[in-house]
């Protein structure tokens, strides 16, 4: 076991896998990602609070610890919060224990291109489950690598939004920052 990491082990192996946690200040709020060496294990939403965000890898297993990959991580998340265009969904993710149709659901969210959105209708189209939109649409709902798979892109046949576990609130603001959704007047 490595001295003060996880004691997760990785999938189909029997020694232990460390996952770093890299949490960046947005202008969203606090986010972050658990990394395993191979990419993105699990990812957080924007938090108030940088405990709230702490609070949240720890119970994915993940520990901070000093990554070589952190300043990267930490800068396109800023700059994604910030509005500036800044795209996460080319970066390696490295998903949890899953199924076949889990692992192709949430790696078709990436298809989904910033600024679009897509029902889930579509998506189960996508992945050869037309007739299981409702099955879809609670897989994206357990998305373990939010924003990075951005299943904020997905909603409903009629355009509405639904399901989103940061809240449609936040769900709005996503899609508004990525020029999805007209951004509201204030």
């Amino acid at each position: 076991m490595f001295e003060g990491h996880s004691t997760r082990y990785a999938r189909n192996m029997d020694t232990p896998e460390r996952l770093a946690a890299v949490i960046a200040e947005t202008a969203m709020g606090w986010a972050g990602v658990a990394l395993s060496e191979r990419g993105i294990r699990y990812a957080t939403l924007f938090h108030r609070t940088r405990e709230a965000c702490a609070g949240e890898l720890r119970a994915f297993g993940a520990v901070e610890a000093d990554d070589p990959r952190a300043p990267e991580i930490r800068a396109l998340l800023e700059h994604y919060a910030a509005g500036d265009g800044a795209s996460l969904d080319d970066y390696p993710v490295d998903l949890p224990e899953c199924t076949p149709i889990q692992r192709e659901t949430w790696l078709a969210l990436r298809e989904i291109p910033r600024g679009e959105t897509r029902s889930y209708g579509w998506l189960a189209r996508h992945v050869g489950r037309a007739e299981s939109p409702r099955a879809i649409g609670a897989m994206v709902g357990a998305n373990p690598v939010p924003l990075w798979l951005p299943c904020h892109r997905v909603v409903a046949s009629d355009g509405s939004l639904h399901g989103f576990g940061g809240g449609l609130a936040m769900k709005q603001a996503l899609l508004e920052l990525e020029g999805a959704l007209p951004a509201r007047l204030v």
